[in-house]
């Protein structure tokens, strides 16, 4: 009967077209022989795997909000996963396919709830949870913060609020981002010169964090922000933030919210260790759900776009609404040390010292005569060049003009590359 209330009310929300909350603690279906009819299983039509079903159909159609304030094991651990945000509580959550007990039986492996499947592993290595917080006060707090930013269903945009001036000033942008392409900044100084004050909510801020993800508001209006941050591993795109980032914004373009990526980026990640971990199945879907949104989207370079970095990150070749660059902005099919090495790796094979330095470093500055954004301007690779400190008046106007923007149906069932 209470598989029967939850699908009860799922069908209710469907009709109605509103979110669907999730407060979950649950140990999973009951066990006990007593309470079970001769025959009753969890897979009948019409009962417990009827929940996901609905949770799968669902997807897209109305928000889902999972709270997890407990322990929640079992094929019930499905329930907070299927949800478009997660939220869970620190030291009481936790959610596992078995609980400790099974596992320590069924595979020798001693361990407990946290260390099996805490709001710390979701956070940081499954990237499962996308908010933390610290009590169960908090995560109502944070529910209600992220439905404020949803739409009521895929048919409506999200709710509009009083436009509030950034947190700190947008005048200051030039300041933050470093002329020098290696040079690490934390890109949350360039969101906190661009959104709403108070308006941001990071997403899965401790999963990936050379990506960072998050719901706010330009001037009123909610967005997706999708930002490489230099801070982390040089912005370089991971198989895992990459994935990040194709959930992010698939779930963006569900619901009607505009996009905004901040590029700064030296690519996808190489080597041996991310080729074994998919970096091209992973992020391909990035590329994927990018090419395929179909809400306003905005490219803004803010210092260097190497290689396929920029397909990820919108770049003009991906729909784009536009592309903004700043006076900082680099784009090239790679870095000036990696092209380099690709053009004259032989070369250098055969030099040592003094000679191989001077060589690569003039070879680097020729390299650099052909990395122009003027030039690339000019040639309206980009739509328009913009002093750092007009960003946000930018966003604010092209998002305004793009808020009658038309979706465009495809003749296919849907495509291939699966999240």
């Amino acid at each position: 009967m209470g598989v029967e209330k939850v699908i009860r009310i799922q069908e209710r929300a469907l009709e109605l077209g509103v979110p669907m909350l999730r407060l979950v603690d649950s140990t999973g279906a009951r066990l006990n022989a007593e309470e079970r009819e001769p025959g009753d299983t969890h897979m009948d039509r019409y009962r417990g795997g009827k929940m996901f079903y609905n949770q799968c159909r669902m997807s897209g159609e109305v928000p889902q909000i999972g709270v997890l304030y407990g322990p929640d094991v079992a094929g019930s651990a499905y329930t907070p996963i299927f949800c478009d945000y997660l939220i869970m509580v620190e030291d009481i959550a936790g959610m596992a396919i078995a609980s400790p007990r099974i596992v320590e039986a069924m595979t020798g492996e001693s361990t407990d709830m946290q260390q099996l499947g805490g709001p710390q592993v979701h956070a940081r290595h499954s990237g499962s949870a996308d908010l933390v917080v610290p009590d169960e006060e908090t995560a109502a707090e944070r529910a209600r913060e992220v439905l404020r930013l949803l739409p009521q269903n895929y048919a409506e945009d999200p709710p509009e609020e009083a436009p509030k001036p950034p947190k700190k000033n947008p005048y200051s942008l030039d300041a933050v981002i470093p002329d020098e392409p290696n040079e690490a900044y934390d890109v949350g100084e360039v969101i906190d010169r661009v959104v709403d004050r108070g308006s941001f909510i990071e997403l899965k801020p401790d999963f990936a964090p050379e990506l960072v993800t998050g719901l706010g508001r330009i001037d009123g209006r909610a967005v997706g922000v999708v930002a490489n941050n230099p801070e982390h591993v040089s912005g370089a795109i991971f198989p895992d933030s990459a994935d990040k980032g194709a959930g992010f914004v698939w779930t963006c373009d569900a619901y009607n919210i505009p996009l905004v990526y901040l590029c700064d980026t030296p690519g996808y990640m190489i080597g041996s260790q991310v080729e074994k971990e998919g970096v091209l199945r992973k992020g391909r879907k990035f590329i994927y759900a990018t090419s395929n949104a179909q809400v306003p989207k905005f490219c803004v370079i803010t210092r260097k776009a190497y290689g396929a970095g920029i397909y990820a990150m919108a770049g003009p070749s991906f729909g784009p609404d536009a592309t903004l660059a700043l006076p900082s902005a680099e784009i090239s099919v790679m870095g000036p040390d990696a092209a380099v090495h690709a053009l004259f790796g032989g070369q250098l094979e055969d030099m040592d010292g003094d000679a191989k330095d001077a060589f690569v470093e003039s070879a680097k500055g020729e390299f650099d005569r052909y990395i122009d954004i003027r030039k690339q301007a000019s040639e309206m690779q980009v739509d328009e060049l913009v002093p750092a400190g007009d960003l946000r008046e930018q966003l604010e106007v092209r998002l305004d003009t793009y808020r009658t923007k038309d979706r465009d149906d495809r003749p296919r069932h849907h495509g291939t590359v699966f999240f």
